[in-house]
């Protein structure tokens, strides 16, 4: 009797052994070894640029402080670029070249740094120009959608 119970004793801390070693999940599973594989995840394909908001040349995008959100409706960002440029001559840019994608200014803010605010049917753009201690300019560009929905017409 004695024997019986010693070898029911191994059999089980066998058992326990090979059941911890590979998992209850593994152990009594049918599926394929393709569907154990990790699922491969694809890739989040992410364009840090809004295509009607044209940039200065020389200007490196900042992935680290930089952002888009995108669903399939709406798109809004904070996109920081930095690079070498004068100050007026960078505002300037922007004032000329918006336009030419339909954005209208509505107001400009000039003193030690540039704050320019854009609109065009349903979407804002607040674009920020720091100077920097070096040459280096700091261009920050938000973009996020508004309830405005008939813009006045321009002048």
């Amino acid at each position: 009797m004695l024997r019986r119970w010693k070898s029911l004793i191994w059999a089980g801390m066998i058992l326990f052994l090979v059941v911890g070693a590979y998992g209850c999940g593994d152990f009594f599973s049918f599926r394929t070894v393709r569907e154990r594989e990790p699922e491969k995840k694809q890739p989040i394909a992410t364009s840090y640029r809004f295509e009607d908001i044209p940039l200065p040349p020389g200007m490196t995008l900042n992935r680290k402080e930089s952002f888009v959100y995108e669903t399939k409706t709406t798109r809004t960002g904070l996109l920081v670029y930095e690079g070498k440029g004068e100050m007026e001559k960078l505002a300037n840019f922007f004032k000329e070249q918006m336009p030419n994608y339909q954005w209208r200014l509505v107001s400009n803010f000039e003193l030690h740094n540039v704050m320019l605010t854009f609109i065009k049917e349903g979407w804002s753009s607040v674009i920020y120009i720091q100077p920097q201690d070096d040459e280096t300019k700091r261009i920050e560009i938000r973009v996020g959608p508004i309830e405005i929905k008939i813009l006045p017409p321009s002048k």
